[in-house]
Parts: C-alpha cells; structure tokens; sequence
C-alpha cells in the first residue's frame, strides 16, 4: 500500500480517535454525549478522505511510482558519475529522464546534468537539453562534452544550421582541443546547412588531415567537395537582384519572389517575403532566403512573383502573379518581372 493510500486512512484514523478522546472528557465531566459538536469536522473528515481516494489519487501516479522504484537506483549511480550496469540494458530513456530530473532537484551534480542533457537530445527535446547542458557547465565550465551538448541543441532548434552563438561554443572547445574530432564534425555539418561553407570546407579539412584513410576519409573528402560545390555555386546564387513592377496595381501590398527549377512546384528553392512601398521594387534574395540547396544546373532555375494588395498577408493570399522568367547571374538586375492583374 502506497503512502498515498495510507495518508488518507491515517487523517480518518486521527479523526476516529479525537471523537472517542471528546465522548471520554464529556462523560469525566457529567455532560451529556452526542455527535453534535464533532458531525461536522467528522463528516468533512471522512468525506475528505473518501472523495481523495476515489477521485484525488491521479491515474498516472501508480506509474510514476513504479518508475521512481525501477529507476532511482541508476539515477544515483548517473548522479555519481558511475557507467551503467550489466542490467541496465533495456532501460527507458523516457522513464529515467523523469527520474533523474526529479532526483537532481535535490541532489544536483555535473555528471547528472550533463547525462539528463543527453537524454533530452536523444528524446528530441532541444531546449531541455540545452538547459540541462548550461547546469552542468556551471559545475563544470571546462567540460566540452556539456558545451557542444548545448551547442548541438542550439543547432538543433535552428534546424540544423550552425548560429553565432552555437559556434561561440564549439569554438571554445577547438581553443582548448583544437584536434577536437566532435566539435570539428558539429561545426562542419551545421556550417554547411547554414550556407557558411568557407567555415565548413575549413572544417572538412582539418578532419581530413588526420582520418584521410579508410571509410571515414571518403566521407570527409564527400562533405568537403559539397561545402566547395556549394560555396562555387552561392558565389553566383548570393545576393541576386530581381526588379518586379506593376503598372496597373496599387502599392503598399505584400510580395513574393521566389525561385524554382524550370516546370517544377511545390516548395521553392529560395523565396522572400517584402512589403511595397511603390512599384517598381528590387528585391535581394540572400543566402538566408535559400530553402533547399544550391542546384547543380543553374541553367534550370525561373523566378517569379506573387503580390496581394493586403499588406501582411501569407502566400496563398497572394492571387496576383508574373510568369517564370530565367535568370541572367551576369545581369543586374538578374531578372525583371511584370505583375499582371
């Protein structure tokens, strides 16, 4: 029987007890005994007690104490930074995150923290990891398993692409570690998803230097040839100018310009989003308004535009359009549209 259970019976039990201690004092005194001046506290008493026990006791608490039992014990040894057992094998990463983040509100420690963190992240739950990763480096500032922990929910959170601040922590771990395989690996590939391929072939290669044989050199020398692609590709893509007018249209609307490959729909390859002051306008499409990698055959890519009179508007709002153009990378602008009604 579970403390939860018992707590109830034992208010009843005080209860009971306070009522036959009340009938004795008023019998030693030669007053009359009745259940007048205790029914109610009894009644609310007992009442409290039943409506606890039949409604009060939360459907989930029999599981979360069966896992407090199952789980404590590996939660103490995480807490004092011991391995896991022979019979930890089959443990629930989602039961021993609730364990352990409750056990380490009472006992904190850098061990726990930073193993809370890697269950967060392997559970999905960037922000949790990234908080349970910042505990652990207050215990432990030096510690670059917590620091790129925290740097790769970071990433995490801006789907993959390395931030300024994500990078901020790998850097410091490569100022400390500057043959750090990890921290190396984490900036190469979030570099690249962020379109900083400079930054990203720089990493391929001080991997390279040192694990140029074997599986692993293949795919390094793979990552390292798509971060130059890329880059000789977004010296031609960036920062491209398009000219959009509408004679016949009010300003002050939203627009779209948004760029795919010849015959192709569905999600753009790149697509900004601007308010019209007045007609004509020139928008830039940078590295940040690329949705899907640079393609291979530039040859291929059509810009056009989309436009609704309603300032703030979404996309799908957005009724009034020009015709594919292709694009001129040599021009500048590279393209000029025409709104039609």
């Amino acid at each position: 029987m579970t403390l939860f259970v018992i707590l109830p019976l034992v208010v009843l039990l005080a209860a009971l007890v306070c009522f036959v201690l009340w009938r004795r004092e008023r019998r030693r005194d030669g007053q009359p005994v009745g259940w007048s001046g205790l029914a109610l506290p009894l009644l609310v008493a007992v009442l409290a007690g039943l409506g606890y026990l039949t409604l009060g006791l939360h459907p989930e608490t029999a599981g979360w104490l069966a896992e407090q039992r199952r789980y404590d014990d590996v939660a103490q040894r995480v807490i004092r930074g011991e391995g896991p057992n022979e019979d930890d094998h089959d443990i629930s990463a989602q039961a021993l995150t609730r364990v352990l983040q409750s056990r380490l509100a009472r006992d904190p420690s850098q061990p726990g923290w930073y193993t809370l963190g890697l269950l967060y992240d392997q559970l999905g739950a960037p922000a949790q990891a990234q908080e349970a990763a910042r505990r652990a480096l207050a215990l432990d500032p030096d510690d670059a398993g917590a620091r790129l922990l925290l740097a790769r929910g970071m990433i995490a959170q801006n789907q993959g692409r390395l931030t300024d601040e994500a990078d901020a922590q790998i850097q410091r771990v490569l100022e400390e570690q500057p043959q750090h395989d990890g921290a190396l690996m984490l900036r190469a590939m979030a570099a690249t998803e962020a379109r900083r391929f400079d930054l990203a072939a720089q990493s391929w290669r001080a991997l390279l230097v040192r694990h140029g044989d074997g599986e692993a050199g293949r795919l390094i020398r793979q990552g390292l040839a798509r971060a130059e692609e890329q880059r000789e590709r977004g010296d031609k893509l960036d920062n491209l100018t398009v000219t959009v007018d509408a004679p016949d249209l009010p300003d002050g609307g939203t627009l779209f310009v948004f760029l795919r490959r010849d015959g192709e729909g569905g999600q753009p390859l790149a697509a900004r989003r601007v308010l019209v002051e007045s007609f004509p306008i020139t928008v830039t499409l940078t590295p940040s308004d690329w949705l899907q990698g640079y393609p291979e055959n530039l040859d291929v890519l059509r810009v056009a535009a989309r436009y609704t009179p309603a300032p703030g508007s979404n996309v799908e709002q957005a009724r009034l359009g020009s015709e594919p153009v292709p694009l001129a990378l040599d021009d500048s602008p590279a393209a000029r549209l025409t709104l039609t009604p």
